[in-house]
């Protein structure tokens, strides 16, 4: 990333550092220490990680067999983040340096078409940080959760994940066709099925307004993700998320988190609030700049325009 575009990114990430949680020391160490995953503060809470948690053992399992997720996780690395970018970067003012959280491919890029390169660019552009709709109080998306704390517990069929702000899913194992396409949903539909010990979590239907980061990482509405949940213990969980998306990306690509999602204690912290701004004026201060970039006109770009590819020329 060029100095210009991490100095603009660093002022942004700083108005959302201004009005959440500070990050401990010991869980900023404790997330250095880490794999790849660079942070900035955009609230959440994945601490509670020194809470006594039983020596890890056998896979749990649920009377069908399957295993049982039941419990606290948590993959962030101890530090209370969401990504800032999703790939290698430095750090700079605001931004804690990270690697890449992109094992495929193997170069830990996103393979981005150019076009798509270029959108993503400038959405990390400080100017255009009003458009983000984590900034809004918006909902987040499936990548961006991952970066905190969550709850999954079981309900006959279905597995239920209570994520940050109360945002739930609810994954039927026993469906096998999607909603109509005339659907759409932040989250979009997910349908689960096992593979082995290994819940795999297909996602389609989605609106396509969400960011995976807030350096502007999207993918279209008609993108396709599949996420693979894999116990190896009582204690560790190896999640990923793979996005195919032939409108926006070149070829499927995967991330994982930033550790392998570990089992808290019950009592560990939980950011299940859905307060979002608390009464800051951060918002305010983005729009201002926002519509001072962009002019008179500036106004008429909320809700943002997410360009679906070349055809349209990436709507302005």
């Amino acid at each position: 990333m060029s100095m210009r575009g991490r100095f603009l990114l660093s002022v942004t990430t700083a108005l959302f550092l201004a009005a959440l949680i500070t990050v401990p020391a010991a869980g900023q160490a404790a997330g250095q220490a880490g794999r790849g995953g660079g942070a900035g503060a955009e609230g959440g809470r994945g601490g509670g990680r020194g809470a006594a948690v039983p020596p890890a053992g056998p896979i749990p399992r649920r009377a069908d067999g399957k295993p049982d997720f039941t419990g606290r996780w948590d993959g962030s690395g101890g530090v209370l983040h969401n990504t800032v970018i999703l790939e290698e970067h430095p750090g700079g003012f605001g931004i804690q340096a990270g690697g890449t959280l992109v094992v495929d491919p193997k170069d830990g890029t996103i393979p981005y078409q150019p076009w798509a390169l270029a959108e993503r660019n400038r959405r990390r552009e400080d100017a255009n940080g009003y458009e983000d709709q984590v900034g809004h109080c918006e909902f987040y998306e499936i990548a961006r959760l991952a970066s905190f704390a969550f709850d999954m517990m079981h309900s006959g069929p279905q597995v239920v994940i209570n994520h940050t702000q109360h945002i739930t899913r609810v994954i039927d194992t026993s469906r096998r066709e999607h909603l109509p396409q005339s659907i759409r949903l932040w989250l979009g539909d997910p349908i689960g099925r096992w593979e082995g010990d290994t819940l795999v979590v297909d996602t389609t239907n989605l609106n396509g307004k969400g960011r995976m980061a807030l350096g502007g990482d999207f993918y279209s509405a008609d993108a396709h993700l599949v996420e693979r949940f894999a116990m190896k213990d009582s204690n560790t969980i190896n999640w990923t998320l793979t996005v195919t998306d032939p409108k926006v990306f070149a070829r499927p690509w995967t991330m994982t988190s930033h550790d392998p999602m570990k089992r808290l204690a019950p009592a560990a912290n939980f950011d299940g609030e859905d307060t979002c701004h608390e009464g800051n004026v951060d918002l305010v201060h983005l729009k201002n700049v926002y519509d001072q970039a962009h002019g008179n006109g500036g106004a008429a770009r909320w809700p943002p325009v997410y360009p679906q590819g070349p055809a349209t020329g990436g709507t302005r």
